[in-house]
């Protein structure tokens, strides 16, 4: 393929990454576009003979039996999905393909419109696959989502109550308010920071404040704020009996945040009436936050929990929760993050070494 004189001027004429892969999938040429990407994720500029996910460092590849496509993840990928078609009947196809890829141990997290068409060449059909990065189109979805609906709900609550609070003169009323607008501005602000810390995380230049952190303490305060608020409506939240010693070297608010956002999960999750539980347990060397539900996910949530920008909502401009818990916990606080979810519902579970963080 490589002596074929038609096929690099085509290829080097697209801007994006491109690929010709094979009917087994596996790359036979990349354009410099598509080295580059190769290069960059999955640490080879040499992708000829690879699968898409082995060439650009996808994390699942490990996964499967026989490397990528074959992981229990791989049936929901938008690169595999767009294969598996094209393999049933020739044609052009695409989809949104997101990829958690790692490289020296560091993840990142990509997003890209795939497209597969037929290219006959030497005799032979094979694929042509172009790669349009949308992470930041993705991005700002999740940020026009997050600034123009919550933080615009929220300063429209801390407006309504500031409206209403000049000339009271009912004592009980007015605390009320205070509390409403008091309340809604601390969410405002935590938003915001939320926003800000994400994106200097996933660039690398996230800082901590470390100290000792009672991590009964914290759970207990996490789960009476989502009590308060319109996630815990109707549902309960049961804090279990903790041991003595849970106390780590670990930044309180971005552990609070984590632990924040599992729980707002699992009481969406659930249904009114339901009890979700927070257990913090300890061990020698580690804390361990335990996070129940009684709901059970299904295999496709399973496969796509920590992915980047997925959401089991249905709609775009969402699905950063247990994608930033996981940035977070393993990159900075140092910990680790799974989950479990079987016939008595969905736990996930977050592990902290006692040790100061690194």
């Amino acid at each position: 393929m490589r002596s074929d004189p038609s096929a690099f001027p085509i290829l080097e004429g697209f801007p994006e990454p491109v690929f010709l892969l094979n009917e087994h999938r596996q790359i036979v040429v990349a354009n410099k576009a598509g080295a580059m990407l190769s290069a960059a994720l999955g640490g080879t500029e040499a992708a000829e003979g690879l699968r898409l996910g082995e060439a650009l460092g996808c994390v699942n590849v490990a996964n499967g039996p026989d490397g990528c496509g074959t992981g229990p993840q791989c049936p929901h990928c938008g690169a595999g999905r767009a294969n598996r078609a094209f393999g049933i009947k020739s044609g052009e196809y695409g989809g949104e393909f997101r990829l958690r890829s790692a490289r020296e141990g560091v993840e990142s997290a990509q997003t890209f419109n795939v497209h597969l068409s037929p290219v006959r060449l030497n005799g032979s059909t094979l694929r042509l696959c172009t790669l349009t990065d949308i992470t930041a189109e993705k991005s700002r979805e999740v940020l026009d989502n997050i600034f123009f609906h919550d933080v615009l709900n929220t300063a429209q609550a801390v407006q309504g109550a500031a409206v209403l609070m000049p000339g009271l003169e009912d004592a009980e009323e007015l605390d009320r308010l205070a509390h409403i607008v008091s309340t809604s501005a601390a969410a405002l602000v935590s938003e915001i920071q939320s926003q800000r810390d994400l994106l200097r995380a996933e660039d690398g230049e996230l800082t901590l404040s470390l100290a000792p952190v009672s991590v009964s303490a914290l759970v207990t305060e996490t789960a009476e704020l989502y009590r308060q608020s319109r996630f815990g409506a109707g549902r309960h939240i049961d804090v279990a009996p903790t041991p003595l010693n849970d106390e780590v070297v670990t930044s309180r608010v971005h552990l609070s945040r984590c632990v924040g956002n599992l729980v707002k999960n699992a009481l969406e999750a659930s249904r009114p009436g339901d009890h979700v539980t927070v257990r913090v347990t300890g061990a020698t060397d580690a804390v361990v936050i335990d996070v129940h539900n009684p709901a059970v996910m299904t295999e496709a949530v399973q496969a796509q929990v920590f992915q980047r920008f997925f959401s089991t909502k249905g709609a775009s401009g969402r699905g950063l929760g247990t994608y930033s818990v996981r940035l977070l916990v393993t990159r900075y606080l140092g910990g680790t993050v799974a989950f479990v979810s079987n016939e008595a519902g969905t736990t996930f579970t977050i592990r902290l070494p006692r040790g100061t963080v690194r």
